[in-house]
Parts: structure tokens; C-alpha cells; sequence
């Protein structure tokens, strides 16, 4: 028996962590442990259990009445946020905090029991934060009430005080631990994007809201129900609006999503005068990649792809799939050196990474080896206003110096710029007698090849 324990502990993915990661979790758990058990030996007394109880019923009536709503909104990352935490920035900010973190013990043992399946040591982690998010909120709401003083307005201030420390909180920790279990994560996975951060303010204004019913009456909290479903519906259509204009296979921007966002961006450049660049960017051989592989492996590759572009580009610049194994970038107030300079660090990245290991979560292909599993990008550039001043314009050259850099070798940048300069060539090629040129796409039928 003490063997088979002793096995199972072993068999924790807790010990998969690694020691960064670990320190991070452990020291939260303690931490959250020690100030719960403080909190416990200085309760004065069990008055305002008629508030835990209305704060966590109404709580599990919404979270259930949400239930079919989150499934649909979760991401699938390791950050989800939704207005579960009102209720428990409401306890903080009316009752003694050794109540509010019964009621989130309450609310998070019942998420365990519905959820089934789950890694135990990251749902005592996320009980652990909030236990440690609740002590920040009361603190906070304390000093900020004796700071304000005893009017109306001090009370708001010192709630409002309080759910910001709460969110503060929440949001620090899990994006520590988050970007130390999850290597690789940026900034939108570990704390979350403006949406997320709608989702906070949304929560934290609920839970000032409840806790100043639940100062009238306890059964207040019932009326917040009707509120929070209605609430988590609308966060469920900004989620379906993302969606739309969201790429499913590689994340980007879809194509008319791209269009107009460069619109407006090529309106902007018109106004103040400035360049703006264009990048057409092509996957070389991609069609041999899913004849030889499959095309799980070349939806992964597309994906690694994707992510290479995504990471080696500008926060301002505008990244989109164009269709197929083609992407497109536009890049606002840049020239051509700069976009000659961009186009080519973007093909070296790609040509350089390790599209093998990246794409490792779906490989059990004896052939892909990574010393052989390379994909290479053709780059066409074209920039406002030397090459075109519309988008479809800028389109049509970038499209035809990229078929100009894959006639030369491909893996290589040509600019629609350097074509004009040149007479005789086509497409960025010598043609001798005879010899066909390559097919002129128009702006009305350009081909996602």
C-alpha cells in the first residue's frame, strides 16, 4: 500500500514542472495556505453566513446557467477568464476575508466536482490565487475606506479600490506561472488581450455592484443572475466575432479582415504622407509537403509557419492568410529599404527554424527528419505610393514579384520596384526568344495558389 502510494505521488505531472515553474506553484499554495489558516484563527465570529450562502448559491445558479456559454468561449490556452470572480470580489469586500475565501472554496470545490477531468495541482494553484486575491482586495478596500473616509463616494472608491487589487492580482500570478509552465507563451497568453481585460472590468464592476446589495440585503445577490447570463452572452458574441475574422487553421487574420484593416491604414498613409508596404509571401513546394506527409503534417507546418511570420513582425503591422500556403503583411509607415529589410528576415526565419520540432505534436512520420524538414518562403514587395496607390494595385505588383522570386530559385525577396526598373525583365527574369513569360494575374482574380 505505502509502495503504491508512494508511486502515485511519483506519478504526479506536478514533478513534470520544471524548477522555476515549481518554486512559482509551491510558493503560491503555501502562501495562499498560510494567510487562509491566519484568516481563520481571527474570525471574531460566524455572523454573515445568510451572505455566504445568498453570495454562493446565486454564484452556482449563474455558473450553471452559463455552463453551454463558457464551453463555447474557452480558448483552449491556458488563460480563460470569465465573471465567476464577482462573486468572490463581492465576499471580499463585505465579509471577513476567512469568509469570502469559504465562499470561494464553495465555488471552486463545486468547478472541480462539474469539471470531471482536471490537473490537480493547477485547480489548487487557481484556488490559491484567489485565496491570495481576496486577502489583496480587502487589504485594499480597508486602507482605501480609511483613506476616503466613511461618504458614498469613499465607499465606491474603496470598492472599486478593492476589485482592481483583486484583478491585479489574479492577473500577475497566473500570467508568472502561466509563462513559466507554458515556455514560449507571449504577452496575449499569459495576461490576456483587450478582451480579457473587458472580462475583468466587467467581473470587478459586478462584484462592487453585489457588494453593495448585499450591504441592504443578503438576497440581493439573486437579482445579479439574470445580469450575469445576459453578461456572459454578450462575451460570447465578441468571441464569435473574433472567430469570423479569425483564420481557424493558422490563427491570422483572414483575408477580408486583412483588406480592410490596410485599408484604413493606406487611407491613414495617403493623409499623412508617408509609405506603406506590402508583403506577399508564398510557402515553397508546400503541395510536396502534404503528398509526402499527409496533410495533418502540412496543416502543422502551416500553422509553424504562421506563428514564425507572427513573431518576426511589428505590433502595429498587419498580418493576414491569404489563402493556401500564402500570406500577406502589411507594414504601415515603412519605405523600401525598411521593407526590403523586413521581407528578407522574415524568409530567413523561416528557412532557419526548426519546423520539425515545431510541429512535433502531431509527427510520428519516420521521415521527417529535421535535418531535412525545411520550408522555404518566396517574398514579393511592393510599396505606396512608387508601386500603386491602391491595395489592389500594391497586390498585383507584390503578386507578381513574388512569382518573379520563385522563377529565380525561390527562398529569395524581389521587389515590384526593382521589375519596373527594367524593361527587359519579366517578373524579375531575363526571357530569351521563345521563351513564355509567366502568367499576369489581375487584381479581380488573383489565385490563392
Amino acid at each position: 500500500m505505502v509502495a503504491h502510494s508512494r508511486r502515485a505521488v511519483r506519478s504526479w505531472a506536478l514533478w513534470t514542472l520544471s524548477l522555476p515553474a515549481l518554486g512559482v506553484v509551491l510558493l503560491v499554495d503555501l502562501g495562499a495556505i498560510a494567510y487562509g489558516v491566519e484568516a481563520f484563527s481571527e474570525l471574531p465570529s460566524w455572523g454573515g453566513l445568510d451572505i455566504v450562502f445568498a453570495l454562493t448559491v446565486s454564484a452556482l445558479i449563474s455558473v450553471e446557467g452559463a455552463r453551454r456559454v463558457e464551453s463555447r468561449r474557452r480558448r483552449g490556452g491556458a488563460l480563460h477568464k470569465d465573471l465567476a470572480p464577482a462573486w468572490m470580489i463581492a465576499a471580499a469586500l463585505v465579509l471577513h476575508p476567512a469568509l469570502a475565501i469559504l465562499v470561494a472554496l464553495l465555488l471552486r470545490i463545486w468547478w472541480r466536482v462539474r469539471a470531471g477531468k482536471c490537473i490537480p495541482y493547477r485547480w489548487a494553484f487557481s484556488t490559491s490565487v484567489h485565496v491570495l486575491a481576496i486577502g489583496a482586495a480587502h487589504a485594499v478596500y480597508l486602507s482605501a475606506r480609511d483613506l476616503a473616509g466613511s461618504s458614498d463616494l469613499g465607499l465606491v472608491i474603496a470598492m472599486a479600490g478593492g476589485a482592481v487589487a483583486y484583478a491585479a492580482a489574479d492577473t500577475l500570478l497566473c500570467g508568472l506561472a502561466i509563462s513559466l509552465i507554458v515556455p514560449g507563451s507571449n504577452r496575449q497568453d499569459t495576461v490576456g488581450g483587450k478582451d480579457d481585460l473587458c472580462v475583468d472590468a466587467t467581473a470587478g464592476t459586478l462584484g462592487c455592484l453585489l457588494a453593495a446589495a448585499t450591504l441592504v440585503s443578503p438576497w440581493f445577490a439573486f437579482v445579479a443572475i439574470p445580469i450575469t447570463l445576459t453578461a456572459q452572452r454578450a462575451l460570447l458574441l465578441g468571441q464569435l466575432e473574433t472567430e469570423a475574422q479569425t483564420d481557424p487553421k493558422t490563427s491570422l487574420g483572414r483575408v477580408d479582415w486583412w483588406r480592410r484593416r490596410t485599408e484604413e491604414m493606406l487611407r491613414t498613409s495617403r493623409t499623412q504622407r508617408e509609405p506603406m508596404a506590402v508583403l506577399l509571401i508564398d510557402i515553397d513546394h508546400f503541395k510536396q509537403v502534404n503528398d509526402r506527409h499527409g496533410h495533418l503534417v502540412g496543416d502543422e507546418a502551416l500553422r509553424a509557419v504562421a506563428t514564425i511570420l507572427r513573431s518576426a513582425i511589428r505590433t502595429k503591422d498587419v498580418i493576414g492568410r491569404f489563402g493556401g500556403e500564402e500570406f500577406v503583411i502589411a507594414l504601415p509607415d515603412t519605405g523600401l529599404d525598411d521593407a526590403t529589410v523586413t521581407a528578407d528576415r522574415l524568409r530567413s526565419a523561416v528557412a532557419s527554424s526548426p519546423l520539425a520540432a515545431m510541429c512535433a505534436g502531431v509527427l510520428d512520420d519516420p521521415d521527417l527528419d529535421p535535418d531535412t524538414f525545411r520550408l522555404t518562403v518566396s517574398i514579393g514587395v511592393a510599396v505606396y505610393p512608387a508601386d500603386g496607390s491602391t491595395l489592389d494595385d500594391l497586390l498585383l505588383r507584390a503578386d507578381r514579384a513574388m512569382y518573379a522570386a520563385k522563377a529565380a530559385g525561390r527562398d529569395r525577396v524581389r521587389l515590384a520596384a526593382d521589375m519596373l526598373a527594367d524593361p527587359k525583365v519579366g517578373f524579375g527574369l531575363n526571357h530569351s526568344p521563345g521563351t513564355p513569360a509567366l502568367p499576369r494575374p489581375t487584381p479581380a482574380n488573383l489565385q490563392h495558389r
